[in-house]
């Protein structure tokens, strides 16, 4: 199935989802209101179980789009988290959007799509300051990576979400690694690796930068064994 004929018929699905479904039901409603015989009360307790009904479908559409963008995310699939960055409001567009430009390694667009979105929302700003720095450091700019670094990330403080912290420790990573700090960078690298807390996607992109120090130093095995690694996470 090509792309753009799976994201019209994605398109398709949240115009149903968003108005079709929504006006069925409140036809559904309407009907029930008027042969239901029932008093004021009673269609006033119907409307009140309709609105229920709406907000909790709504509640639905929300779990489910987040769920399908951080299964996209997961996967490695760009073109899927380009598709589901369009259906995001206008302050989450340009994040998810470089994201994807990110997996694609299309740095400078990572760049450009994070430079013509205003500030992200409170949320995603780790996401947002972590694929700028990715970005940075891939672009071979280490002082503008570490400036953003200091910026966004060195004075956060551990808030207790796990996959927000191993974000931020692998920019750490990446900086180091981007500075020439090798052995501050593969040690924070190792630990990422190990660490199943910090989910497929970030360890993988450890295994990648970790096979990177290994072909510095020579050590061909220890490369292959980490590239290996990071497949078997990105398929995982």
């Amino acid at each position: 199935m090509s792309t753009g004929f799976a994201g019209k018929r994605g398109l398709v699905w949240v115009l149903v989802a968003t108005w079709v479904i929504p006006a069925i039901m409140l036809g559904a409603c309407i009907i029930l209101m008027f042969t239901s015989e029932s008093d004021n009360a009673g269609k006033i307790w119907e409307g009140v179980a309709f609105l229920l009904m709406l907000g909790l479908w709504f509640l639905f559409r929300t779990l489910t789009r987040h769920a399908a963008m951080a299964r996209a995310i997961a996967t490695g699939d760009a073109p899927r988290v380009l598709e589901l960055a369009d259906r995001q409001s206008a302050r989450l567009r340009p994040v998810y959007r470089a994201l994807a430009f990110s997996l694609r390694c299309d740095w400078p667009a990572t760049l450009a799509e994070l430079d013509r979105g205003g500030p992200p929302p409170d949320g995603k700003r780790v996401l947002a300051a972590t694929v700028r720095i990715a970005a940075l450091v891939e672009t071979d700019r280490a002082a503008d990576a570490r400036a953003a670094f200091d910026r966004d990330l060195a004075r956060r403080a551990r808030s207790g979400d796990v996959a927000a912290d191993a974000l931020v420790r692998l920019a750490e990573a990446r900086v180091r690694w981007a500075e020439g700090d090798v052995p501050g960078a593969d040690a924070l690298f190792t630990r990422l690796t190990e660490d199943v807390r910090a989910g497929e996607g970030v360890r993988a992109t450890a295994h990648d930068y970790a096979a990177r120090i290994a072909d510095q130093r020579g050590d061909a095995p220890a490369a292959a064994k980490h590239r290996a690694r990071a497949a078997a996470l990105a398929r995982a």
